[in-house]
Parts: structure tokens; C-alpha cells; sequence
């Protein structure tokens, strides 16, 4: 028999207990939906749980929960499956006798003692990636069981996950439901999901900081740094993935994240990335500001850009139909000025090329490749798209420094934009 401190709470019909379990109660109690004997002859309606994720989280969520000393999970809300009627809970104010403020009865009255005997089926309603992730993290890969992982094999990753007991005495909170009636647990279960607002990509750049990338992105748009407000008009948008057609920002937070991400290709660096070395961040961000600060010297639309911006004028006829203006071209420019890098070429010299190029929309040689040819033409944002576009630019601009095989790519690139039509090379700007 488990004795837990709880409270006793109701909403609509649905009551329920908030708990606080050591980790080492809860792996021990709470079992997973696809664990149950009748989970394979359950039809889709009597499920209530999608498929786990083991890869996720052996790879993202067991380092994490590992390694960070700030680790911090939300509750686990607990499907009661059976034996709910076999929990007992008693009230503290059973057991004190003397008079008190009402303030005090009242409350006594829905705070006290859970206890569990052991012949209740426990099993996690929502944050059952989290409670597999706290499973592994105290007993290595052995908590992952082949009903798990279907027919596929284990990983190396998986295979060299090693117990972490001392994370048992970790504590967290536990909501208990009354699981006896499927369809309620179900619509419990959507709504909460339905309902849960996931972070969108800008604000999980904004937040991360144990990603490199991120902390480039956000570095370069501080105070000071070379994408910094001018006036009261802020460069980057960082609450969206994407600008209006009057909004003054240049670019966007997740644009200025992929950019890194491809200038820093050749340091095997990944979004779950922090390095120790702050001299190879540092010159990573530095790498970016060159980058930046080259367009900006170099090329006339950002130049015009930056002078509408400090006059606080509007630039939405600058954005119309230049692409120069659109952050899937920033992107794209990434490549290029990765490409010069691995061919040992100045970036500042490509881009005095680059601002001879025709930038517009409708310049057929960007149909398909980054823009989609219809009356109201749209920006294609896919990232194999943004790097063939990078290839093409970058034979335009540096065609002598390209071999054979990178040519034909660039042919390749051309023929299927115009559907085998065409494979003619683009013009280069000597």
C-alpha cells in the first residue's frame, strides 16, 4: 500500500486527486496504455493514447532530463483504469480534533491522505512521452519493451542508455482520474490536447538556451548588434515565421536561425548543440555578422532599406516584387556564402555580383525554384528548394570556382523548375 499526500478537487462532473510522487513511486505505479494486456485487440475508439515516440525520447527528452540541472516536467494526469474504488482517501481533518477558523475546516476537508493498496490499475492519460522518459532515465534501456518498439530493433542510442537511480527521489505532480467510463476519459484526453497551444518556432528560438543556433539568431538582433531596431522600427520578426506586406521588418527570427545553421555546416553542430568553447561561438556569430554586413554594405535594395527605415517611411513598394526582401532569399544567400567559404572566395566580393542580379519576381529563372509562377506569385520555402536555389545563385556568381559535378547539379536544378523543358544554364555576371 502507497500513502500519498493529496487533494481532493472537482470539475464539472469529473472528480479527481492533485499528488506529489517521487519518480521512483510513480515509474513503479504508472504504467503506459500500449503496456495493457488488451491494448493490441482495443479498437481505435477504446484507445485513448497515440503512438509513442520512443526515438524522440531516447534522443531529445533522456538527455535532457539527464543532463540539465534545471530539468522541470508539468504534471502527469493519471487514468485510474481500474480500482478506483479501492482508493481510500481520508481528509486531515479527521484527525484534528480542536476547533478552527472555517478557513481552516474547510480546506482541511478536501487536503489530506490517498491511499493506494496496490490493486488499482494505474496508467498516464496525458504526458506519457514524459513518464517514458522518466522510466528509462531510472532504469536504463531495460524500461523500453518490445510492444514498444513493434518490429523494429533497438538503436545504439537505445542500447546505450544506463540507469540513473538516483533520480528516484525527483518529485512531481500527479492528477488522478476516474477512468471507469471510456468515452469521458477519451474526450478529456482530446480536449487537453486540443486545447494546448504549442510554442511556435520563433518563440522556441527565443527561448532555447542550450541551442546554438538559437542563441546565434537572438544575439544578432540584441541591443547594439548588427540587426538591432532602428528607431522604433524593429529588423526581425520574431513572433512569426512569416512578414506582411507592410510590415518594415527585414527578416525573420527563424530565418536568421536557419542561416546559421548553414553557415555553420562544416562544424557538425545540431540544434541540441551547446558549445563548451565560447571562442567557437563567438566566431560563429561573427561569421554571421559578416554575413549580414556585407549585404547590407554591397547591394542597393539594402541600402534603400536601411534608409526607409531610418526615416521611418514605408517599404512595402520595396518588398512587392523584390525577392531581396523575402527571408527564403536570405536563406538561400546562406548557401552561396557557404558555397564561397568552402571555395575559399571573399564573401564581400561575391556580393558585389550579387547586386547585379535581377532580384525580381518575375524573373523566370526563379520560377519554381523560389517562386510559384501564378497570377499572385508565392514564395517556395522548402529547404531543398532554398538550397537548390543557393546552387543556381551561386553558378551565376562563382561559375569558374564550380566542377563538373556541381554543374550539372545546377542543370539538374534548372530542367526540373521548367519539367525537362529547359536545362540551360543562367546567365553569369562577370
Amino acid at each position: 500500500m502507497k500513502t500519498i499526500w493529496a487533494q481532493k478537487a472537482k470539475m464539472g462532473s469529473t472528480e479527481y486527486f492533485i499528488a506529489k510522487m517521487s519518480l521512483g513511486e510513480l515509474v513503479d505505479s504508472v504504467g503506459l496504455a500500449i503496456e495493457l494486456p488488451e491494448w493490441e485487440g482495443m479498437t481505435p475508439d477504446e484507445k485513448k493514447q497515440r503512438q509513442l515516440d520512443v526515438n524522440k525520447v531516447v534522443n531529445e527528452m533522456c538527455p535532457y532530463f539527464t543532463e540539465d540541472k534545471d530539468r522541470f516536467f508539468n504534471g502527469i494526469v493519471v487514468d485510474v483504469h481500474s480500482g478506483y474504488d479501492e482508493i481510500k482517501f481520508e481528509p486531515i481533518s479527521k484527525y484534528v480534533k480542536e476547533e478552527m477558523a472555517l478557513a481552516y475546516e474547510v480546506s482541511m476537508q478536501d487536503a489530506g491522505f490517498l491511499f493506494l493498496p496496490g490493486k488499482e490499475r494505474l496508467i498516464a492519460l496525458d504526458g506519457q512521452h514524459r513518464l517514458l522518459t522518466m522510466k528509462i532515465c531510472l532504469k536504463g534501456n531495460s524500461a523500453i519493451s518490445a510492444v514498444m518498439l513493434g518490429n523494429r530493433k533497438m538503436t545504439s542510442q537505445m542500447l546505450a542508455l544506463q540507469p540513473h537511480p538516483e533520480l528516484a527521489d525527483e518529485e512531481i505532480s500527479v492528477i488522478l482520474v476516474k477512468g471507469d467510463d471510456i468515452l469521458k476519459i477519451r474526450k478529456i484526453f482530446n480536449r487537453m490536447n486540443k486545447y494546448a497551444r504549442q510554442n511556435g518556432r520563433g518563440r522556441n528560438i527565443i527561448t532555447a538556451d542550450d541551442d546554438v543556433f538559437a542563441f546565434i539568431a537572438r544575439r544578432l538582433f540584441s541591443e547594439g548588434q548588427i540587426l538591432y531596431k532602428i528607431g522604433k522600427n524593429e529588423l526581425v520578426n520574431w513572433k512569426s515565421n512569416t512578414l506582411s506586406q507592410r510590415s518594415k521588418q527585414l527578416t525573420t527570427v527563424s530565418a536568421l536561425y536557419t542561416v546559421a545553421e548553414i553557415l555553420a555546416k562544416d562544424k557538425g553542430w545540431t540544434s541540441k548543440t551547446m558549445p563548451e568553447n565560447d571562442r567557437d561561438v563567438d566566431e560563429a556569430f561573427q561569421e554571421n555578422v559578416g554575413f549580414w554586413r556585407a549585404l547590407f554594405d554591397g547591394m542597393d535594395t539594402y541600402k534603400e532599406y536601411l534608409d526607409l527605415t531610418r526615416k521611418d517611411e514605408k517599404i512595402s513598394s520595396l518588398r512587392d516584387e523584390n525577392l531581396l526582401m523575402k527571408p527564403a532569399t536570405h536563406m538561400a544567400l546562406a548557401h552561396v556564402a557557404y558555397f564561397a567559404k568552402q571555395k575559399g572566395i571573399k564573401w564581400p566580393d561575391v556580393v558585389t555580383k550579387l547586386n547585379q542580379v535581377d532580384w525580381s519576381m518575375s524573373n523566370p529563372i526563379w520560377f519554381n525554384i523560389l517562386v510559384i509562377p501564378a497570377k499572385k506569385k508565392k514564395m517556395i520555402k522548402d529547404k531543398e528548394s532554398i538550397k537548390a536555389a543557393g546552387m543556381v545563385i551561386s553558378y551565376m556568381v562563382m561559375d569558374k570556382a564550380m566542377s563538373g559535378t556541381e554543374v550539372s547539379e545546377v542543370r539538374e536544378i534548372i530542367s526540373d523548375s521548367t519539367n525537362g523543358e529547359k536545362n540551360d544554364l543562367p546567365q553569369i555576371i562577370p
